[in-house]
């Protein structure tokens, strides 16, 4: 096949594409009708509601920065129909990247920057597809097992359940927190590779301290409106300590 694009980019592939992420929009809507019932429910007020709505959507509207320029990155290779739904379903762009480049690897080309062919392209789609594919295996079919067990270790006990949540949240973050500083300290390592894996340990300290910055602001400056754009400024602040560093000191050349 001389351009396989045709195929990627045909109606069919924006049909089937299309398909799943109009049901993933509808569930979102259709969660926050859900979450904002729930909240005049337990009696929060009509400004409240809002707020937590405006922080959910600034925080989540930072990161998808990123996701598009995956999406630019992919495009050239596969098409726009599938990277878009594989970023609008999945949403992480790390995962698409890293199992398209391996799939192209595996076929003896250069990552994402070879010269892709009808097989790359499907062996690209296949290992981006099946390769996440466990996860929503279990959230499909096991999630009221988890739901069971979950309520069987907590005992009915609603505090017991708070702390339990609580502390699987501070476990997940403190393991993403966690990576930058092991890529460096895992073992001993020549300069520039340790230089190359510095790059998120720069993201994590700008937004550390962007994060501290706006505490003090908020704290003794009583200005609360910095609440719900705190996480997002933040966010903005880690990746562009992580820009300049890669752009003043090399940190992060060679990933």
């Amino acid at each position: 096949m001389d351009n396989y694009l045709d195929i990627a980019n045909s109606p069919g592939m924006w049909l089937a594409c299309s398909a799943i992420i109009v049901v993933v929009f509808f569930q979102a809507v259709r969660l926050t009708v859900i979450s904002l019932r729930a909240g005049q429910e337990i009696g929060m007020t009509k400004q409240q509601l809002m707020s937590a709505f405006r922080s959910g959507f600034t925080t989540a509207l930072v990161p998808s920065i990123a996701i598009l320029l995956g999406l630019a990155l992919l495009i050239p290779r596969l098409g726009l129909p599938f990277p878009w739904m594989r970023l609008s379903v999945i949403g992480s762009v790390t995962y698409e990247l890293m199992a398209a480049g391996f799939a192209a690897s595996e076929l003896g080309l250069e990552g994402l920057t070879g010269d892709f062919d009808a097989v790359a392209f499907t062996t690209a789609v296949w290992v981006m597809s099946m390769g996440a594919i466990v996860g929503l295996v279990v959230v499909a079919f096991f999630t009221p097992k988890i739901k069971s067990l979950k309520d069987k270790v907590a005992g009915g006990d609603e505090g017991w359940m708070k702390v339990m949540t609580a502390a699987a949240f501070f476990g997940a973050v403190g393991y993403m927190v966690a990576q930058p500083v092991g890529k460096i300290l895992e073992r001993p390592i020549a300069k520039a590779t340790m230089m190359a894996n510095a790059s998120p340990l720069m993201a994590l300290l700008g937004g550390f301290f962007c994060m501290a910055l706006l505490g003090i602001i908020i704290q003794v400056g009583k200005q609360n409106w910095l609440k719900e754009w705190a996480l997002a400024l933040a966010i903005i602040g880690g990746m562009a300590v992580a820009g300049l560093a890669f752009y003043w000191f090399g940190i992060g050349a060679g990933v």
